[in-house]
């Protein structure tokens, strides 16, 4: 994972940390080690409703946090060791000021590494801001899967990027700020945005004040990042094949059986 992809999962993971209850909650989990907690002992260790608790545990699971097992009809909470190790290698990469000797004992423990087999990658090899909402953006999604890959999904109107990751993006995409405004269902018509003497600075504002305007979605990659419209624009992108064929919601068919491209 690069580093702009490095970014965008610890701004992540610590946005979803940056909750008394669910910080409450990651510690619980890390105090009970590998065997975790179901999610009934769970919400009733914080005092919180069922249906509050299960936001709160797909937030953390999201941000690569914890992981779930469906034993029966209970779900198994356990934190994420590895995407800890991970959020503090981040954190400590490039500490101490040319002094690396006064945090060696803790820095000599971590590194970034990789998943063990068969785990979701933390944090992935692809990152997709994503709005649930959308066909384009749910098409996308459905063909990092086909190739095997479990994206880090950010529902970017629930978390918006950052102002100086959001630029960031744009630049990696080649793209200016007005060619990633979106017109249709947002506010671009009733805030002037169509003024072509805005300036970047302005069209940024109106991002931030209305993440709606962003469009979507956007994918990151280790090949690159790209605003992935149309959907199969994404396969671009992605360092594995197609497993199979696969057809777009409206029926299109843009892989064959054999995972070939045919769009």
């Amino acid at each position: 994972m690069d580093e702009l992809a490095r970014q965008v999962w610890a701004v992540d993971a610590l946005g979803a940390l940056a909750h008394e209850t669910r910080l409450s909650v990651f510690r619980m989990l890390v105090k009970a080690g590998p065997d975790g907690l179901v999610a009934g002992d769970i919400a009733s260790g914080a005092g919180v409703p069922p249906s509050t608790m299960s936001h709160h545990l797909s937030t953390l699971e999201r941000a690569g946090l914890v992981t779930s097992e469906r034993e029966s009809r209970l779900i198994r909470y356990r934190a994420d060791y590895a995407g800890m190790k991970r959020l503090l290698t981040f954190l400590l990469q490039d500490c101490c000021g040319g002094a690396p000797e006064m945090c060696v004992d803790l820095t000599g423990e971590l590194e970034w590494g990789e998943p063990e087999s068969g785990t979701r990658p933390m944090g992935g090899e692809v990152v997709i801001y994503h709005n649930p909402e959308c066909g384009t953006s749910r098409n996308a999604l459905a063909m990092i899967r086909n190739a095997g890959i479990e994206p880090h999904v950010i529902e970017y109107l629930k978390t918006p990027p950052s102002r100086a990751m959001l630029e960031g993006l744009i630049e990696r995409a080649g793209l200016t700020p007005r060619d990633l405004l979106r017109e249709k269902g947002t506010p671009y018509a009733e805030l002037g945005l169509d003024d072509t003497g805005l300036t970047d600075a302005q069209l940024l504002d109106a991002m931030m004040e209305h993440p709606i305007l962003i469009n979507r979605p956007l994918v990151v990659s280790p090949l690159g990042v790209k605003l992935c419209r149309p959907s199969e624009a994404v396969l671009d992108l992605l360092p594995a094949r197609q497993a199979g064929a696969f057809a777009k919601e409206d029926g299109e068919q843009v892989v064959d059986a054999d995972g070939r491209r045919l769009r």
